[in-house]
């Protein structure tokens, strides 16, 4: 059992969360049986800050229709562990209850990589990936549903490691008949002195304007599926977007998958709620289907 590490703190630990969740999905519809959406991009921060964002990456597809597996790929921030390190077995624990590991895709993932390796370390105090489990358990309850994962922390963000991974989870879902839809967990900017990262100088709505630039020629990219060009922007801006490993990985996959388009959901910026200059990072949903 891999128990919560960030419940009360990102999130609720007790029944605040349920409340939550139901005003972020207070606009559900019904689940539906398309299965066009081949994978998404969620945020990772404090639900008071991206939780509405993210839920409207999780509205999508369970109005398209709750997969299997969920295969979550999110940026190992504590340098723990294997650089790509898939959970190996078990469940993994929130305050609503335990989730399943496929263990049999996971390790199929792992072998075709020829990169990951199959490690609990990676994941023992990441929050990337634990922040996801809820809106994924609060909608498989929706449904009436059993939902399992696969956990992915991806600590080389590169675009070699992510064609190799895309891939491998396409292969080994096609391999096994699984029904998977990949989650890229990410934030985009970040921004201010609480960052280190201080690229331009302007004050309110100018700054604000020019983190959405930004964080909009990264997104722009993704929406064309053109993961190299994601990367390269980021060079050129010094973009610190912290998870376009598992981005180009979803869109790598998608396309294996036959994925024609992809969608912008919703875009905020914690300063919605903080306004603080202090630190500022960029928040997006995005879905991808066939």
């Amino acid at each position: 059992m891999r128990y919560p590490v960030v419940a009360g703190q990102f999130y609720p630990a007790g029944d605040e969360l349920v409340a939550m969740l139901e005003g972020f999905f207070r606009d559900l519809g019904g689940e539906g049986s398309g299965r066009k959406i081949t994978a998404g991009v969620a945020p990772h921060a404090g639900y008071i800050f991206s939780g509405y964002t993210a839920s409207r990456t999780y509205r999508a597809i369970f109005e398209d229709g709750l997969p299997e597996t969920f295969v979550i790929i999110g940026p190992n921030h504590t340098g723990l562990g294997s650089p790509v390190a898939v959970y190996p077995s078990g469940k993994w624990s929130t305050p609503l209850g335990g989730v399943e590991v496929d263990s049999e895709l996971g390790r199929e993932i792992a072998k075709r990589s020829e990169i990951a390796d199959l490690d609990e370390l990676a994941h023992k105090y990441e929050h990337s990936i634990e922040v996801q489990l809820p809106f994924i358990q609060y909608l498989a309850g929706k449904a009436g549903k059993e939902v399992r994962i696969v956990p992915v922390a991806l600590g080389l963000q590169d675009a070699e490691t992510a064609e190799a991974l895309g891939k491998a989870i396409f292969e080994a879902s096609r391999e096994l008949g699984r029904d998977v839809v990949v989650i890229a967990s990410t934030d985009f900017m970040h921004y201010g002195y609480a960052y280190g990262y201080v690229p331009f100088r302007a004050r309110g709505e100018d700054l604000l304007g020019r983190i959405k630039e930004w964080d909009f020629r990264v997104i722009q990219k993704i929406l064309e599926f053109d993961y190299r060009g994601m990367f390269s922007e980021i060079r050129k801006m010094g973009h610190t977007m912290c998870g376009p490993g598992g981005v180009a990985a979803a869109v790598v996959f998608s396309r294996m998958q036959g994925a024609v388009e992809a969608e912008i959901l919703h875009y905020t910026t914690s300063y919605e709620v903080s306004r603080s200059t202090d630190a500022i990072v960029g928040y997006a949903s995005i879905v991808m289907r066939k």
